[in-house]
């Protein structure tokens, strides 16, 4: 959208500009830099609204959805991509060592069966998979959960 209002600004820019070509670029100038400014604003927002949600102990899904088609939004990205699996695959672990310290003997837990492990295995082994944090989550997992 924001791409949109830019190019009907710059085109009003044009028409009414009668001192040729320097006035056009310096007002397209102006608006790029307006618009790249609106973008930076709406990414902080959704930086913020995903790190609350995170410690809310919620999903950021709104904010993970918009990173999506604004990649430039590095530090919200990496939050969506790391942080949010990692807080399922923790929930998970945690989960599953409680279970565990609770019954020792039991040949499998209900717990090694989630669905948010694997999901977060899946997206963190695919973008993050060297990562020290990750690689030390999954061995506990595979501790408590062999085989799983």
């Amino acid at each position: 959208m924001t791409r949109t209002l830019s190019a009907v600004l710059l085109l009003c820019a044009i028409a009414a500009c009668d001192d040729g070509k320097a006035k056009v670029e310096a007002a397209a100038k102006k608006l790029d830099n307006a618009v790249d400014k609106l973008e930076k604003d709406e990414a902080a927002t959704q930086l913020a609204s995903a790190k609350a949600a995170l410690a809310a102990n919620t999903d950021p899904a709104e904010a993970c959805t918009w990173v999506a088609s604004h990649p430039t939004a590095t530090e919200l990205a990496r939050l969506c991509s790391f942080d949010v699996p990692m807080r399922h695959a923790t929930l998970a672990v945690t989960a599953a060592e409680k279970a565990r310290a609770e019954l020792p003997e039991a040949p499998s837990l209900t717990e090694c069966q989630s669905d948010g492990w694997t999901k977060a295995k899946a997206a963190l082994d695919r973008a993050h998979g060297s990562e020290a944090a990750w690689t030390a989550l999954a061995a506990r997992w595979a501790k408590v959960c062999p085989g799983a």
